[in-house]
Formats: structure tokens, sequence, C-alpha cells
């Protein structure tokens, strides 16, 4: 039951808030009338419990984790929970304008700013060891062969580009507004 204590739970619960706002701002953005609108109302409702949550998180990790320790040693990595602070704020007043376009893309980095938040607290360490420190598992001694990573480099040559012009493709199939008419149609969607 180590995974399943207090500030794990509540890491699940602020990741789970985050993507749940960052679909309801798609579904904003993607959808017009009253499919639209609830969604909106959503995201107005999400926005206030995720905040409270996002600032216990960042309380509760300097007292159950050795997070702060990389960022105390090193204070301009302050700038990345900051600019996840700033743009969650930032989301709220692009939510009450109704831009969630840019609300969408502000989430986004909130989202990498989170996230990146506790890959540089636990810098090098990839896996800490609550044991000891010999055991965990960093950056060094987890890496990849040499040939391991040039037979990487060049699958990621050849798949990242047909992935990118894919995600193109769709994203020009799909690009227009999903309207109530849309759904209505039986050979649509």
């Amino acid at each position: 039951m180590t995974l399943l204590n207090p500030y794990g739970l509540l890491g699940g619960v602020l990741f789970l808030l985050l993507f749940l706002m960052h679909g309801s701002l798609w579904l904003s953005h993607k959808t017009g009338g009253d499919v639209g609108r609830r969604a909106g109302a959503a995201t107005r409702k999400l926005w206030p419990v995720l905040l409270i949550i996002a600032v216990a998180f960042l309380i509760y990790t300097a007292f159950e984790t050795r997070l702060y320790e990389n960022y105390l040693s090193n204070p301009l990595l302050f700038i990345i929970p900051l600019i996840a602070v700033v743009a969650l704020l930032v989301v709220r007043l692009l939510i009450a304008k109704g831009a969630w376009w840019k609300a969408w893309f502000a989430s986004c980095a909130t989202i990498v700013g989170t996230t990146l938040f506790g890959v540089i607290g636990l810098y090098p360490s990839l896996f800490p060891s609550s044991l000891d420190n010999a055991y965990s598992q960093t950056i060094y001694n987890s890496a990849s062969s040499p040939l391991t990573l040039k037979i990487m480099l060049v699958v990621v040559l050849i798949f990242v580009p047909i992935i990118i012009v894919y995600q193109g493709w769709v994203y020009i199939l799909f690009r227009g507004k999903l309207t109530e008419n849309d759904i209505r149609q039986e050979e649509a969607y």
C-alpha cells in the first residue's frame, strides 16, 4: 500500500483534474450549442477545484519529498513551477473571456510545467530509493547502450515524420467545429 499514500493520491487527483479541464477546454473550442455551453460550464467548475488541489500539492510536496532540494540549490529553476502557476491563472482569465483556444494552450503550458516540476526536482534520480540512495535508479545507471541509442535514433528518424504527417492530416480532416447537426446525421461520427 505504499503507492496508495495520501501524497500519491493527491498527485493522481491533480493530474486527473488537469486533464479533465484540458479536455473540457478542447470540447468548448471544438463544439457549439448546448455541448459547448456544458463543456464551458464544466471548465468553470473544475478550475477552482484544480487550483486548490495544485496549491495543496505544491505545499505537500515540500513535506513529503526532496523535490525542492534541486530548486533550492539552483533558484533559477523555480521559473518552471512559476510558469505552471502563471499558466493556470491565465487559463482562468481566458475562460472568463470565452477564449477557449487560447485557454487550451495555457492549459498545455500548465501540464508541461507541472510535469517538469517533478522531473527537475528528481534529477538526476529517476526512481529514488527509500532504503538507500545507492539503490536509486539515476539517469547514469539507467542509460541505454550506445548501440540501442543508435537503433532508436533510426526508428525515430523514420517514424516521427510519419506520425507528424498523419497528425497534420487528421487535424485538416477534423478542423471545423462540430455542430449539433453534425451529430444528428447518421453517416457522420
